[in-house]
């Protein structure tokens, strides 16, 4: 183990306590399952077993601590961060799991500044208060159940992560649909434990993404360093991409230049407009993910292939996907494939449709679906341009009905939770906007155009600008909320943000 323990009574009760954890517990017990299913190696289950191991010291730990502390406060949690050496974007995680396992209670304190008919209130975070509860943390049922509880109660993003870090290879997720294999589920939690429709600690996000110490306020569109308004200057990507390309230019300078080995991404099928996930070898294979595709669909469910290969890894995918990677590095358990990521390319959506609601868009458009060249949601409007030239349309509001119900509950637009983000939204036609979010996703950018790869802009010097893609940020936010509150009203299962 690489944890550091005093060895003392309380050192020898926190060792205990954590070798009757759930998740501890079910690992060691179904080891040669985990084995056998050749998702992992053995070294490499040792590893994730170990690494299991000192996240759930680190968290008993941080609870006999608060047990023991008064009050408990933000300033005791970064006393807890500074005495063990970890930072406090990693104290406030592991605060989340012991909320989530009911071995805490926390009330987040804020203050209200008052607004004017100018500026709106403003509500910023100020202290938690935290209370411990007296009991065994072995004595509480654990929370790590399968995502079948996710599946079932219309919450599920379709990201496929579940799918792509499953130990024994039980989950399957399509069209926008989860399902597991009850016979081979182990029980371990995993997939609960990833993801980003359980509990998602978004203040914890947003601090990682901009390497604060402090929960503060964010923009509507999250944390971001600059933004552009840019289009491809490779001439076949401009000739079969969406808007300006700019994703499919990531992806090829980083496979031309060797800095990726591999990257994530969806194309279609064989079947008109049903996308699926695929794994990018080389520049060329960038040509096949062109375009935008608004079914949903599972692109991180191909990781559980990519952990026996050493590669570095780029992902693109839709905000869902950029959450569930980042709660993943954030509660970090050395999975390899997610450990060999180095870019996280994020796409704007505002939702997806299942393939069958798209044949009915189609249907109610009068059109077949394969004569269909290209579709875009603009203005308000859904488009489909087909192979003989003709441009037909539909307002949104009479189609948002066949939007997947999982989708209401999400409330990021931009993929706050990317390297860098490209949509669409606030650029003019044929071109991206581009949200640079962390120094990694400003060096790529920074390439592309050292290169001249890309024609690149301010996106303050272009109309509509960055006041639209607010303003439908806070639209898609504002639904969300509306969306979860129904929810709890009927007593519904919603997403913990």
């Amino acid at each position: 183990m690489s944890s550091e323990l005093k060895i003392s009574k309380q050192g020898l009760k926190d060792i205990a306590v954590t070798m009757d954890s759930y998740r501890i517990r079910v690992l060691i017990d179904a080891k040669q399952e985990i084995l056998n299913s050749g998702v992992y190696n053995e070294e490499q289950y040792d590893t994730i077993l170990l690494k299991m191991f000192d996240e759930e010291l680190i968290k008993y730990k941080l609870h006999n601590f608060l047990s023991h502390q008064n009050p408990n406060d933000f300033k005791a949690l970064k006393k807890f961060s500074d005495k063990n050496s970890v930072d406090i974007t990693k104290t406030l995680s592991l605060l989340e799991l012991l909320k989530n396992e009911n071995l805490i209670a926390v009330n987040e304190i804020y203050d209200e500044v008052e607004g004017d008919e100018n500026t709106p209130t403003l509500t910023t975070f100020k202290d938690f208060d935290i209370k411990c509860f007296e009991v065994s943390p072995s004595k509480i049922k654990s929370i790590y159940e399968p995502v079948k509880t996710i599946f079932e109660t219309n919450n599920c993003s379709g990201c496929g992560l579940c799918a792509g870090i499953c130990p024994v290879n039980c989950i399957d997720v399509y069209n926008g649909f989860g399902k597991i294999d009850e016979d081979k589920c182990i029980r371990c939690g995993l997939c609960y434990y990833f993801c980003p429709r359980t509990y998602l600690p978004v203040s914890v996000l947003n601090m990682v993404q901009e390497g604060a110490l402090q929960i503060r306020n964010y923009s509507k569109v999250g944390h971001y360093l600059e933004t552009y308004s840019a289009r491809t200057k490779i001439e076949e990507i401009a000739k079969s991409c969406q808007d300006g390309g700019i994703t499919s230019t990531c992806l090829h300078y980083l496979l031309d230049a060797n800095i990726i080995d591999l990257a994530i991404g969806a194309k279609m099928s064989k079947t008109p407009w049903r996308p699926e996930p695929i794994i990018l070898e080389n520049k060329e294979d960038v040509l096949l993910t062109t375009g935008t595709k608004y079914v949903n669909n599972p692109n991180l469910k191909s990781l559980s292939a990519l952990n026996k290969r050493k590669a570095n890894l780029a992902v693109v995918g839709v905000p869902c996907m950029m959450q569930a990677l980042l709660k993943s590095a954030i509660y970090n358990i050395s999975i390899p494939a997610l450990n060999h990521i180095k870019y996280r390319i994020g796409i704007f959506c505002m939702e997806s449709f299942s393939y069958e609601s798209l044949l009915k868009i189609c249907e109610l458009l009068n059109v077949e679906i394969n004569d269909v060249k290209k579709t875009d949601i603009n203005k308000g409007k859904f488009f489909v341009y087909t192979n003989s030239g003709d441009e037909l349309t539909i307002p949104i509001k009479e189609i948002g009905h066949l939007a997947r119900e999982d989708c209401e509950v999400c409330f990021d637009l931009t993929s706050e939770s990317a390297d860098i983000s490209i949509g669409s939204i606030g650029s003019p036609s044929g071109w991206n906007t581009v949200l640079i979010r962390t120094e990694v996703g400003r060096e790529l950018y920074n390439k592309l155009i050292e290169n001249d790869l890309i024609e690149s802009k301010e996106l303050s010097e272009v109309k509509p600008g960055f006041p639209l893609l607010e303003r439908v940020a806070t639209s898609k936010k504002n639904k969300c909320n509306k969306h979860i509150d129904k929810k709890k009203e009927e007593n519904l299962r919603f997403p913990r943000y």
